[in-house]
């Protein structure tokens, strides 16, 4: 037999239900602050001049959350920021990686320049000359 007291329950429940299934999700700023942070730090590691591609789509994915977030869709704009992140830090890390196998190509660069300066220095030394010195030039006689 259906009771007063069931029908109200049973309307109680599904107020409840309505109101957790209508329930928005809360937006992801904490996400969208981290996307942002780094896309920033790619950008301070010259990720425009070496990361290019990993960097625009950073900034597109972070642009698509925070159009996600204006939109009200809390879950799209949580994904699209952990991917903006994600490619951020591919760039920034993609960067610092380039920079340093520059470094080390002009670092090689340096050490062939020494050892072919060395090796011509030992050659005309063996020749049997002897090694010139570079003389100190004086300086010019002042007038009085």
């Amino acid at each position: 037999m259906i009771t007063l007291n069931g029908i109200r329950n049973a309307l109680w429940c599904v107020l409840a239900f309505g109101i957790v299934a209508c329930a928005s999700t809360p937006m992801p700023a904490d996400k969208l602050a981290l996307a942002k942070s780094s896309v920033d730090r790619a950008e301070q590691a010259q990720a425009a001049q070496f990361a290019q591609v990993e960097l625009t789509t950073a900034r597109n994915k972070l642009a698509a959350a925070q159009t996600a977030a204006d939109k009200r869709d809390a879950e799209l704009a949580a994904r699209m920021a952990d991917q903006a992140q994600v490619d951020a830090q591919l760039a920034e890390f993609t960067a610092r990686a380039k920079q340093q196998e520059q470094l080390a190509a002009e670092m090689d660069k340096s050490m062939s320049d020494l050892r072919s300066e060395s090796l011509r220095n030992s050659n005309s030394n063996s020749s049997g000359a002897a090694p010139t010195v570079p003389q100190p030039q004086s300086p010019p006689p002042q007038q009085q």
